[in-house]
């Protein structure tokens, strides 16, 4: 199954997974609350911010909960947009140079991401055990992402499953921990190894820590993908996200710090820099005269110092200094050189 699915794979052109850069989600979701002025202002924050994305939840409540639940029904009321304001979202997005993609939490709402046409689609992880919904979301033929709070080793594995059934093949796996906030203890991001265990394909870290710290460690753990929520609102009664959420104050720093991470990060290689090179001038060693020598002298062990800079023959190679004569004098720390034997 694992060699099913892409390592690599695009997004509305922007390249997912391998050396690519992090692919980073500006998770609006429903921080809106309704009100599309603040709608607006969560994309204009993605947008100054240079998030990669942004997204949005999109669900009709009845649905979505029994009518046992009436207390979550009227909660989240509000919170729904219409088909035309999510319209009006992705044209935002769109003009501010944002890829633009929703979760839909329900049926009723996979049309909506088909006519909106949207390049991903994102999976909650409230969707664990629920195979039949990610296949009717992977027909829509789109890569996937897929969050996995609250998922055992077991979900992981029936929900890629469910995904190639339904034609999917190029999916990411954000490892995530659905509590708001979610302890430091319980963050977890080993759970990234596992996902790459399973599958190829890019994993990520979806964030629900009210800082930044779980992020900029995830991304210097290889993660492919960073979703944050992100909020203007604080201290909202009957809501959670903004618990988790970067907002004006931090977002671009912390997306700032992910790309200075990536260049921190580097190659999967050990070779000095350019930077290192002059650095080796000084910070290295060569063979120097230990005492004054005179011109005709036989070099032997005694007569060889190890001392700075690093511009001589190296300390690596004084075998092959030992038993060579001197063709001119040498005063104590003068550098041994080549053209000193004879």
């Amino acid at each position: 199954m694992t060699r099913s699915f892409s390592a690599q794979f695009d997004i509305a052109g922007r390249r997912v997974g391998g050396d690519a850069p992090v692919f980073f989600i500006a998770e609006a979701g429903v921080a809106h609350f309704g009100d599309m002025k603040l709608a607006r202002q969560l994309v204009e924050l993605a947008a100054s911010a240079k998030a990669d994305a942004l997204k949005i939840q999109v669900f009709d409540v009845d649905t979505l909960f029994a009518s046992t639940l009436p207390e979550w029904r009227e909660r989240l009321r509000p919170r729904n947009l219409s088909f035309d304001e999510v319209r009006q979202v992705q044209r935002w997005c769109n003009d501010a140079g944002l890829i633009f993609f929703a979760t839909a939490h329900d049926e009723s709402r996979i049309d909506w991401l088909r006519e909106c046409d949207v390049p991903v689609v994102k999976v909650g992880s409230g969707e664990r055990g629920n195979p039949d919904f990610l296949r009717k979301l992977a027909g829509l033929g789109k890569p996937m992402i897929v969050s996995t709070g609250m998922y055992t080793r077991a979900d992981v594995e029936q929900a890629l499953h469910a995904c190639l059934d339904g034609g999917c093949r190029e999916v990411a796996l954000l490892h995530c921990v659905t509590t708001y906030p979610t302890p430091d203890e319980n963050v977890n991001l080993r759970a990234m190894d596992v996902l790459q265990e399973i599958f190829p394909g890019p994993v990520g870290y979806s964030d629900h820590t009210p800082d930044e710290m779980a992020v900029l460690a995830a991304v210097a753990r290889g993660a492919k993908v960073i979703e944050k929520h992100i909020t203007i609102l604080r201290d909202v009664p009957n809501a959670q996200d903004w618990k988790v959420s970067a907002g004006p104050e931090n977002l671009a720093k912390l997306i700032a710090d992910i790309r200075r991470i990536e260049q921190q990060l580097g190659r999967r290689e050990k070779q000095p820099t350019a930077g290192e090179r002059e650095a080796e001038r000084w910070a290295t060693k060569s063979l120097v005269a230990a005492r004054r020598l005179p011109a005709g002298h036989t070099l032997a062990d005694a007569d060889i110092a190890v001392k700075r800079p690093g511009t001589g023959i190296a300390p690596s190679k004084k075998a092959t200094v030992i038993g060579r004569r001197l063709n001119q004098a040498l005063e104590a720390d003068a550098l041994i050189l080549p053209e000193h034997l004879a």
